[in-house]
């Protein structure tokens, strides 16, 4: 049995205990005032638990609320860094607004960059609202870009295939997905955002190696409140005619400036396959290439160093280092 009064707020909530006098119990009660107030505030704070990817893997989602539910529930603190320059990398990108990162590929800029971008999405403390996608569209290999099927979202999809297979490895295909039709995460040309401002967005500036310092200011100038960049790049690997890599000028331009952070990464920090380190070593200015030696004779050469057989259908028969084998 108990007494409630609610009055102004406070409930006056009466405990009551029992004496026995001869055979008759009378009920003797204590008035304790209690502020609901207290009551309500006086709760704890639920920590949400954090799962992987795996564990999302049978749920299903249909709209992008319940994507990016999802994106809060994942665990970003399962990403496990290769070596020091990555972690340099994350945490100067954690801890300011424009982080530019250069290295030869295969060091895991792209991975990093979209991985901190997802996590900021998903952080219900982030300002974050969207991830926004550019890369200079140059061409190559006399392939013109005007020409590609489709409208300016197709042109661009086969620039954008690292991106999107690297999201996919952290989110899914079905989320990423869902946050793509919402524009949630879009691709913006370079050529499209003269005039535009981007407030709190993510935005991550693929091959800024191939912009020209003239693309670089009108980029780093479209940055609004709350939002984050990162400028990558190799600049060993320009698709630039003339004039000197936008990339280039731009960090020998902001360095020391604040909220501007640099990072690097060096051949020895490529994460991919070890022959990739060797391969590029090939490409340095040191190594000389003898073109009087044709494509074909190298061919045998090494054939000849590494000791294999000569094919049995005659078709080096007549060759020089053949013969000196024999």
């Amino acid at each position: 049995w108990f007494k409630s009064q609610i009055n102004y707020g406070v409930a006056s909530v009466t405990p009551f205990f029992f004496t026995r006098n001869f055979y008759i119990y009378d009920i003797y009660i204590k008035p304790t005032e209690v502020n609901i107030g207290e009551l309500f505030m006086a709760r704890t704070k639920v920590t949400q638990k954090k799962v992987s990817l795996s564990d999302l893997n049978n749920h299903n989602v249909s709209n992008k609320r319940q994507a990016l539910k999802d994106l809060k529930m994942l665990n970003f603190d399962e990403l496990q860094y290769k070596n020091s320059a990555q972690k340099r990398f994350y945490k100067t990108i954690s801890t300011k607004d424009i982080t530019f990162g250069i290295g030869p590929a295969g060091c895991g800029k792209t991975y990093l960059s979209v991985h901190k971008a997802l996590r900021e999405l998903g952080d219900k403390d982030s300002k974050i609202d969207g991830i926004v996608i550019v890369k200079p569209l140059v061409e190559a290999a006399g392939e013109k870009i005007g020409f590609l099927p489709g409208d300016v979202e197709e042109k661009t999809a086969p620039f954008m295939m690292s991106f999107y297979y690297n999201m996919e490895q952290i989110i899914g295909k079905q989320r990423l997905n869902i946050l793509k039709e919402s524009n949630t995460i879009q691709v913006i040309p370079m050529a499209y955002m003269r005039g535009i401002t981007l407030s709190n967005k993510f935005v991550i500036l693929d091959e800024a190696q191939n912009a020209t310092p003239e693309q670089i200011k009108m980029f780093v100038t479209r940055l609004g409140e709350g939002s984050k960049y990162i400028i990558t790049g190799d600049l060993a690997q320009s698709d630039i005619k003339q004039g000197k890599s936008g990339l280039e000028d731009a960090i020998k331009r902001f360095a020391g400036v604040h909220g501007v952070g640099l990072a690097s990464f060096k051949e020895k920090d490529i994460v991919r396959h070890s022959l990739v380190r060797r391969l590029l070593k090939r490409y340095h200015e040191g190594f000389n290439i003898i073109d009087e030696v044709s494509a074909e004779k190298t061919i045998s050469m090494w054939i000849h160093d590494e000791g294999l057989d000569a094919p049995t259908d005659g078709s080096f028969s007549g060759d020089y280092h053949y013969q000196l084998k024999k």
